[in-house]
């Protein structure tokens, strides 16, 4: 945006009243600045400003940046990105549609019939800021932005940012702390938190490298640029730092490959390597190393220098990921500095990456960020129950069952009643019908009420391979689909399971990445598919909400 753009919408109302998050493809209220009229926390906003929810998300998705094709960061950053201003949602939205005098909001308990519209109040961006939302705290900082938790022989250690040059702090002294107590106390297993951090620096990261890595490593390779002169560019450009070191560096500070890059040769800060020095060898601290477990907490929020941390720590120090697939790039980012491109005619800033900062790492995927070993996707059921399954996963205490046919059976099993929500693959608009199940725990018998008079019945069969690692539903006469299944769990007590199949389908003539997701808690069942195409956020097709 125009300095002009940022300072008004700084200065003006114009941002929603509320802080939302897209779980299993539907934009949940995670909290609102309670106008009245606002919906509840927990509701599902249908459409904004007479606008469908998907396909407004759809228009926003491709203006949303991202590593790679790491399209996970999508859905993540519509909700919350501090690059911005506060999420891709607020910051593009004016971009397409201009600044709303109202937000007239659609919405409705999850599983509802009915919904309810309301018309609210733009709210400033700093009142914006202060509402609870699904990331960080905005622009937080390294130091503040820590929690610490230790029970037993095992310590949970959550950084939110590695941001640590608004209010710098050493790091390596910093986190002395925090490792010193685990040595007091013994600590074989160490959590660490990274869900919700977006990056930040790189001293912070390769602090943490020196605690956790049992021998010298290399954080990063030299940084590589495509140009080192910029014609007349530099007085459209603002950027930190000193401008002639950014635009007019010595020739002979670099080298050129064989691909036509300027390799930056790297060159000490002082007279000795400091946690900055991230491509010169690091040395691991001589006290209070960790030598116990380490498991690390990834999720889409993460990305950048989190990414980079997480390729660094898995392959360095041994790590077991455990949540869903970082953002980011495990090879490097094109960031470190961004340079910000004034448009003379717009006065529209465009955001250019300097250089490409690459990590000192052996494996990985081009263009993706870091899997995880154990999977657990974040469900609305987890939402509703304000638990957290990944770090009951990351504790031993929720493993996954190779038993999915059998709990899947329990699970459907009985006379359920409720609701099923479908998005209409034109309009994108929402239908709500009336259901009925009745299942023996594989054949699914469906009544739905679609209006006066109208009855409409249709069966499925939910049947699984011998290793229940693949399940195959067929319904009626259509084409049987393949599902895979990714993620089984069951809690201890057998009140809740959840089950994540990763499959195909076609939709409007283009065959798209789908997910289905059964969760059963007590006497509620839910089932939604989402589907999303290359390059798109993935939204709910259709979802059961069942009880009985």
């Amino acid at each position: 945006m125009s300095d002009a753009i940022t300072a008004f919408r700084t200065s003006n109302p114009t941002h929603l009243p509320l802080r939302f998050q897209l779980i299993e493809g539907r934009m949940i209220v995670v909290s609102t600045d309670a106008q009245a009229g606002a919906p509840p926390v927990g509701s599902e906003i249908l459409s904004i400003n007479g606008m469908a929810v998907p396909r407004l998300l759809l228009q926003l998705a491709p203006l949303t940046s991202y590593d790679g094709t790491t399209d996970q960061a999508i859905a993540a950053k519509l909700a919350d990105d501090s690059d911005l201003m506060g999420d891709d949602f607020n910051e593009n939205y004016p971009t397409l549609f201009g600044f709303p005098d109202a937000w007239r909001i659609e919405w409705k308990p999850v599983g509802g019939t009915a919904s309810t519209t309301a018309d609210l109040r733009p709210i400033r961006f700093a009142q914006w800021t202060s509402l609870a939302g699904p990331g960080a705290r905005y622009r937080g900082d390294f130091y503040n932005s820590v929690s610490w938790r230790l029970n037993g022989k095992t310590a949970r250690l959550g950084i939110d940012t590695f941001v640590n040059y608004r209010n710098p702090v050493q790091a390596t002294a910093f986190l002395n702390g925090f490792f010193a107590a685990m040595a007091e106390a013994g600590t074989d297993h160490l959590i660490l938190d990274l869900r919700r951090n977006g990056g930040g620096s790189d001293e912070v990261p390769v602090a943490l490298g020196r605690y956790l890595i049992d021998k010298p490593f290399l954080w990063a390779k030299p940084q590589r640029l495509k140009a080192v002169r910029y014609g007349d560019l530099p007085r459209h450009i603002s950027a930190w730092g000193d401008r002639d070191a950014l635009f007019n560096p010595p020739l002979d500070a670099f080298t050129r490959t064989a691909y036509g890059w300027y390799e930056r040769t790297p060159v000490l800060r002082g007279a000795a390597v400091t946690d900055q020095d991230t491509r010169f060898e690091q040395q691991p601290v001589s006290q209070n190393r960790f030598t116990g477990r380490l498991t690390i907490l990834s999720g889409p929020r993460a990305g950048s220098a989190t990414t980079m941390a997480i390729a660094q720590f898995k392959e360095k120090a041994g790590a077991t990921i455990v949540g869903e697939d970082s953002s980011g790039s495990a090879e490097g980012p094109t960031a470190g500095r961004i340079f910000l491109l004034n448009l003379p005619a717009s006065g529209i800033k465009v955001r250019v990456p300097e250089a490409w900062n690459r990590t000192a790492i052996t494996r990985f995927t081009s263009g993706k960020g870091v899997g995880v070993d154990q999977l657990v996707v974040s469900t609305l059921a987890d939402f509703q129950a304000g638990r957290d399954r990944a770090i009951a996963v990351a504790q031993g205490s929720l493993p996954a069952r190779s038993d999915s046919a059998a709990l899947v059976a329990t699970a459907l099993a009985g006379d359920w009643t409720g609701t099923l929500d479908y998005r209409d693959y034109r309009k994108d608009t929402r239908t709500t019908l009336p259901t009925l199940m009745r299942s023996d725990g594989q054949a699914l018998a469906w009544t739905f009420d679609d209006g006066p008079g109208k009855t409409v019945r249709s069966t499925e069969r939910w049947v699984f391979d011998a290793a229940g690692r693949s399940l195959t539903i067929t319904s009626g006469s259509n084409r049987p689909e393949p599902w895979r299944v990714v993620e089984s769990r069951a809690s201890a007590d057998g009140t809740s399971f959840t089950l994540v199949l990763d499959g195909a389908s076609e939709e409007n003539g283009r065959r798209v990445i789908a997910r289905k997701i059964l969760t059963r808690d007590g006497n509620r069942l839910r089932i939604t598919k989402q589907t999303q195409a290359p390059g798109e956020p993935s939204l709910m097709r259709q979802s059961y909400e069942l009880h009985r």
